[in-house]
């Protein structure tokens, strides 16, 4: 019989138990705070204050002669200023200016005479300005604050913001004439200090205090580490209070104002004596904290040693927290923290992975018949195989009975979809070692953040909606999440009302066309007009969005699109010779068959519309699902004649898929991104490049640039600087029923100021044939039950910067989207 072992005392254990450890550190090291915060002041202090006393008062004398000579360097350049605007008020260039029938060349003019008599060497004045009353008819430089009845005279400008601190010199012709010319200049103090401020040490300061002794505006000289030393006695002695000289200005309209200056007394200063006790004191302590220092150091290795093996059991216990027992795999709570992990990666980043949960066939049969024991050993069996077909980034967990989970970063579904096959190729095999050596059949969901979820919520039910989607099927099986099928679905009533309702607007013929102008942006000649639709207010759809959206949910997005095409070709009778009609289609109409080339090319003819006067926009709102079909439905109808367009090109990554599988003619530039490369908000340069990338891209394709949604000046000018060979938008044309218009006037459009346009906010958009919204069930509802108009906010851009920086970019040539160009074999 073996002797009992002696009972632990876990609470005294030194590894467990730190608390006389942290006692005995606590205490040392406030002993060694303290000795340090009281030496210096004890030992410093006395020694300073019998030997700096003079140097204190050279100190402060020399302060107070400094103060004297920036007073005067100011009063001189602030006379000087005012001086001159006085003699500018009577030149007879100026008062020309200020006259009622001035010309634009004699403001230049003015204000070139501005900028010549006023900038000076030292370049306090910043900004002047003729005025004629209360307007401004020349300017120079950048005038900070204009008073609203300025007199003359020199005043403290009124802070407008954060702008600088400035004064404002006003000069005025005198006489009782009305027209009299007034000029207002404006001197930045920060400048004017900086210029008064004479040779001073690091940490040295001028302030300009007014009448009642607050301060104006300052400046201070960069610190140097050479005169921290120097600070501190300065601390020490209680010197700060003294080392301060200043000085009245005498300005007319500034009277009580004084310049102070200010700064520590430099080291170079002090007596030697007192430098090398200071030098002495230092290397004590020094020598002190070094001995104390190691005093506690001792027990705070020991202490940190204790923290380590603390920690490596702590990490050991966790990871058994965190892993399944049976299969070696992480477990639920492991595969929540992962998940999380992983998304918060993907949103910060932009990093893809993509989601798989397994889920056993007739597992519940096994566990039955051959009983509970056989069944671990087949999930064990089961884990072993998914670690060893996983890579070493991948991640797999157990997360239930008979569910497993694999995390794989950097993948995308289809990836997913490879490694599930392979691990379901080696699992249907028969194993001649190993616990369970039967087949093992299994059913997967896929799903892929960020292309189908964001969260880990909406990740796990859509694998697991995916993966009983596949059990529904028949098991054996692995499905990817598909949102049209696993989620938003309707129930047969809803799907019946909505076909109804779509029915009824085919069948009464009440939808009709309207036409949105595409403009060459060289000549403001019109190329072709976008033909879109629009649905009455009383019918059950609030715009057309809703409708389309109504359609997708009811299956009947192919009818919609056919309707739509003969709305618009009915109204393109009378469409100029020499006009080509823009057509939007969506790609699961052309994908269905019932509308293949054949189909659409007997339309036009139907309708009397040549192929080369067409082009057939692609708006791609969800993914292509047979890219060969389409393939060859758009190349049928480009060897007839039609041109195709990619449309909404950055409206996501959409329209760039689209640029890389198919061949097209025309590219369509999203308003997201015309209208976001304009202005000084966050990400204009950024917005800039894309567009700039995009054109490039596009000339090398052979393809013409269309830019969407023009609605300021601004977006005008910059989309010309571009190089895109087209636009279109509110500014441009709105959509209407009328489609006669032959040019738009562009330089007068370009030279306007970017106001808002009053009747945007009140102008429903109509949405282009085959175009539709993202939304979930209850928005479609929502929108089939809402009256009100769609109301579109005008875009907020402001002025455009850097003119002509993309002057190097070459416009594709108009000519090509006109008809009778030769198609290419």
């Amino acid at each position: 019989m073996h002797p009992e072992p002696p009972q632990h005392d876990v609470s005294r254990d030194p590894i467990l138990d730190g608390r006389d450890s942290l006692r005995l550190v606590k205490l040392r090291l406030a002993l060694t705070l303290i000795t340090v915060a009281i030496l210096p002041v004890a030992a410093v202090a006395p020694l300073v204050r019998a030997v700096a006393e003079e140097a204190r008062i050279a100190h402060h004398l020399r302060l107070e002669a400094q103060a004297g000579e920036a007073s005067r360097m100011i009063e001189r350049e602030l006379t000087a200023v005012q001086s001159r605007s006085d003699d500018l008020v009577t030149d007879p260039v100026i008062v020309a200016a200020a006259g009622a029938g001035a010309t634009s060349s004699q403001r230049s003019a003015a204000g070139s005479k501005l900028g010549s008599a006023l900038s000076r060497t030292s370049g306090v004045v910043v900004g002047s300005a003729v005025l004629d009353g209360s307007t401004v008819v020349a300017s120079w430089g950048s005038t900070i604050s204009l008073p609203a009845s300025p007199t003359p005279g020199i005043a403290l400008a009124a802070a407008v913001g954060d702008q600088p601190t400035a004064l404002v010199v006003v000069s005025r012709a005198s006489g009782t004439a009305r027209n009299r010319p007034t000029i207002v200049s404006t001197v930045s103090l920060s400048v004017l200090l900086g210029y008064a401020l004479p040779e001073a040490i690091p940490g040295e300061t001028l302030t300009l205090t007014d009448a009642d002794g607050g301060p104006v505006a300052g400046t201070r000289v960069s610190l140097d580490p050479v005169a921290i030393a120097g600070q501190v006695l300065d601390l020490a002695t209680e010197a700060a209070r003294d080392s301060e000289g200043s000085q009245a200005i005498d300005v007319p309209g500034l009277d009580g104002w004084q310049v102070a200056v200010g700064g520590p007394i430099p080291i170079a200063e002090l007596p030697l004596p007192a430098l090398g006790s200071l030098a002495a004191l230092i290397v004590l302590l020094g020598g002190f904290t070094i001995w104390m220092a190691r005093q506690i150091l001792r027990p705070a290795a020991q202490l940190e040693a204790s923290r380590s093996r603390l920690r490596e059991l702590y990490e050991s216990a966790r990871e058994a927290a965190l892993r399944d027992s049976l299969t070696g795999l992480g477990n639920h709570r492991a595969f929540q923290e992962a998940v999380a992990r992983m998304v918060e990666g993907s949103r910060r980043y932009g990093t893809t992975f993509s989601l798989i949960l397994l889920d056993i066939d007739e597992f519940k049969r096994i566990n039955d018949t051959r009983g509970h024991a056989v069944g671990d050993q087949l999930l064990t069996q089961l884990g072993e195989i998914v670690r060893m077909t996983i890579r070493h980034t991948d991640a797999g967990f157990r997360v239930g009975g008979d569910e497993f989970a694999i995390l794989l970063p950097h993948t995308d579904a289809e990836g997913a979809v490879g490694l599930c096959r392979r691990l379901l190729a080696r699992t249907l095999e028969d194993r001649g070692a190993g616990a369970y050596r039967g087949p093992i059949s299994f059913s997967a969901g896929v799903t892929a953040c960020p292309t189908f979820g964001a969260t880990r919520l909406e990740l796990t039910a859509q694998a697991d909606a995916a993966l009983y989607r596949g059990k529904r099927a028949g098991r054996t099986v692995v499905t990817i999440y598909d949102p049209t099928i696993d989620r938003g679905h309707v129930d047969e009533g809803m799907r019946a009302e909505l076909s109804s309702a779509i029915s009824a607007v085919i069948d009464s013929g009440s939808m009709t066309p309207a036409y949105q102008p595409i403009v060459d942006l060289g000549t403001g000649r019109i190329l072709a007009y976008e033909g879109l639709i629009r649905v009455p207010r009383e019918s059950t759809f609030a715009h057309t969005g809703a409708l389309f959206d109504a359609a997708e949910a009811a299956g009947r997005v192919q009818d919609l699109d056919r309707a739509a095409l003969e709305v618009v070709l009915n109204g393109a009778s009378g469409l100029a010779p020499d006009v080509v009609l823009s057509l939007n289609v969506s790609p699961r109409t052309l994908e269905g068959g019932d509308l293949n080339a054949t189909a659409f090319l007997a339309i036009l003819r139907r309708h009397g519309i040549a192929p080369d006067r067409v082009i057939l926009e692609l708006t791609e709102r969800e993914a292509v699902r047979e890219p060969e079909r389409l393939r060859d439905t758009l190349r049928a109808v480009q060897l007839a004649g039609v041109r195709v367009a990619a449309d909404d090109v950055g409206a996501g990554n959409a329209g760039l898929r689209l640029l890389s599988q198919f061949q097209f003619d025309v590219v369509k530039i999203d308003l997201s991104l015309v209208q976001g490369g304009t202005g000084n908000a966050h990400g204009h340069g950024q917005m800039l490049s894309v567009l700039t990338s995009l054109v490039q891209m596009a000339d090398r394709l052979g393809a013409v640039t269309i830019a969407e949604g023009v609605e300021t000046p601004e977006q005008l000018r910059t989309i010309r600087e571009l190089g895109i060979t087209a636009g279109q938008g509110y500014l441009l044309g709105r959509p209407g029923p009328e489609h006669a218009q032959a040019w738009v006037d562009l330089e007068s459009l370009a030279a306007r100021e970017n106001e808002p346009d009053p009747q945007a906010p009140f102008q429903p958009r109509p949405e282009p044939v085959g175009a539709r919204t993202d939304g979930a069930l209850h928005d479609l509802v929502a929108a089939l039950t809402d009256d009100a108009d769609p109301v579109v906010a005008p875009a907020d851009d402001g002025p455009v910067g850097g003119m002509g920086r993309f002057s190097g970019v070459r416009r594709r040539s108009s000519s090509f989207i006109r008809p009778g160009r030769d198609r290419r074999a």
